[in-house]
């Protein structure tokens, strides 16, 4: 960590990204992590620093630094995480407290895992919230083994390809648990069934097809037509305007946060309640919440000082 802070504060105005590595550590070690985060707070602020971290590291000084980064947490799951969970949940949550953005990484098919296993590592995952899910072995599945055969093998790999096109292409973190909810369905399961609908769609693994490539608008547009397909089969398309809404709506903020892009969408909710915590609950949502279209701006607003903030207005109520 310290070498590459160094080497980012050395020629910071030349580089965009950083990507270092805290191994697992125990106690003793934190302070040590926090006056390198320190440092590069003082030597290169204006880096992207992507650290390859153990849980164990977090403690609330650690998590004040990194909010002073550009910075992206990635931490490895593994049985140990599932096995340690309330110490690791709790951790999890400084980082979401502090607005640290995490994600997991998560492979499979090593010694005596089985798809049973997998299966509650990833919805154990999604249930923490984290901004992304990276899959290593998707360019090159493992062997089966004793425990996982060769069809659970090409399960999972289907499975992990899914949910890196539907979560993190999709950038559904905001929503993806208050969808899933009515619908009274797993992760692993809600993947599955969408790893067999791109499949359908000649979007599979297999095909080659490369979500990152796409733009995010043609991501969403999958995620409405598939959701729609589970809210129809579960006779829940009443709730589906609201869930259309919502996703839209953190859509076009996602986008212009991301790519800095504005625009200007039609919308059949307010947006103030589509980004208040009613929706994190479709169901109360839609029995509560008055429907009222209006058309929202979308746009990069400035502070006094000239600091740029991502805002929305509505331009026209109708």
């Amino acid at each position: 960590v310290d070498s590459a802070i160094t080497a980012a504060g050395n020629i910071a105005p030349r580089i965009e990204q950083v990507l270092a590595g805290i191994g697992t550590v125990g106690e003793k070690i934190a302070p040590v992590i926090a006056d390198g985060i320190s440092a590069a707070v003082e030597k290169a602020p204006e880096v992207f620093y992507t650290f390859y971290v153990d849980y164990g590291v977090f403690d609330k000084e650690i998590c004040a630094f990194l909010t002073e980064l550009s910075v992206s947490l990635q931490i490895v799951l593994t049985e140990k995480s599932l096995a340690d969970s309330k110490n690791f949940q709790r951790k999890i949550e400084l980082l979401n407290r502090n607005g640290v953005v995490f994600g997991f990484d998560l492979t499979f098919g090593y010694e005596r895992d089985n798809i049973k296993s997998f299966r509650n590592r990833l919805n154990f995952a999604l249930e923490q919230y984290p901004n992304h899910m990276d899959f290593p072995q998707l360019e090159q599945l493992p062997v089966h083994t004793k425990f996982f055969s060769p069809h659970d093998i090409d399960t999972a790999g289907n499975c992990c390809f899914a949910c890196a096109v539907f979560y993190t292409a999709g950038r559904a973190v905001p929503w993806f648990l208050s969808v899933l909810r009515p619908l009274r369905v797993n992760p692993f399961k809600f993947f599955c069934d969408f790893a067999e609908w791109l499949q359908c769609n000649n979007c599979h693994r297999q095909t080659g097809f490369d979500a990152f490539a796409v733009p995010h608008k043609e991501i969403e547009k999958m995620q409405l037509l598939f959701l729609q397909l589970k809210y129809e089969e579960k006779n829940l398309l009443y709730l589906f305007p609201a869930v259309r809404e919502i996703v839209r709506f953190n859509g076009a903020f996602a986008r212009l946060v991301g790519e800095g892009e504005e625009s200007s969408l039609e919308l059949d909710f307010h947006p103030d309640d589509l980004s208040s915590p009613y929706a994190t609950d479709i169901v109360a949502f839609t029995d509560t919440v008055c429907m009222e279209h209006c058309r929202v701006k979308m746009y990069v607003a400035k502070d006094r000082d000239g600091s740029e903030y991502p805002d929305y207005r509505v331009l026209q109520d109708t």
